[in-house]
């Protein structure tokens, strides 16, 4: 299946593309920026309230990193996704890629969480 020109030629596409790259540019620079390993060799990466202890699970610096490398591949499946589904449906791709702004606005929320706990 062939990307449409049509997909690259329309508005809201290209709007909802520029917000994927905006919010990628954001998360993963939050995470690079704002993390610290020297500050603690393990960070928490996970808070468990039912967990008898400590509510809070320590990880690994690699684990918040994940995060970033999670953004790009969400921006990434979304915008081609979204391309392939737009020659079906423009509605399908429309929600593909609101889908993956919402979820680009969940992990930098939870990966700014995580970075203040440190």
């Amino acid at each position: 299946m062939e990307i449409s020109k049509k997909f690259l030629q329309d508005r809201l596409m290209l709007l909802l593309i520029t917000i994927l790259a905006v919010l990628v540019a954001i998360g993963v620079s939050t995470v690079l920026v704002r993390f610290d390993v020297t500050k603690n060799p393990t960070t928490i990466v996970a808070y468990r309230p039912n967990i008898s202890g400590s509510s809070y699970q320590s990880g690994k610096a690699i684990d918040i990193y994940s995060m970033a490398v999670f953004m790009i591949i969400t921006a990434t499946a979304a915008t081609m996704i979204g391309s392939k589904v737009y020659a079906l449906r423009r509605e399908l791709s429309t929600f593909t890629l609101g889908a993956g702004i919402f979820l680009l606005l969940l992990s930098i929320i939870v990966a700014n969480a995580l970075i203040s706990l440190q």
